[in-house]
């Protein structure tokens, strides 16, 4: 499994596997699993600067605005 240089959540890809690198402190992202190490998958980031949705652990899906978004660190996965 080769890991890629981070980027923002807000940058990463549609559909894309990405492995948490840093995430700012804010305990609502910890409470929704969102924290350094945990596997997501982008499902859609909304235009116009809105909210980015994705699937958690590949268990349950999770919105966050871009303000957010943009302060989480992630590296795609590939297999």
């Amino acid at each position: 499994m080769q890991i890629n240089p981070p980027l923002s959540l807000y940058e990463a890809k549609k559909m894309g596997t990405f492995q948490v690198a840093s995430v700012p402190k804010i305990g609502l992202l910890e409470s929704m699993g969102v924290r350094i190490g945990t596997k997501i998958t982008v499902q859609n980031r909304y235009a116009l600067g809105g909210p980015v949705l994705l699937r958690v652990e590949g268990a349950y899906s999770v919105a966050l605005g871009k303000d957010i978004a943009q302060q989480i660190a992630v590296r795609e996965v590939i297999a």
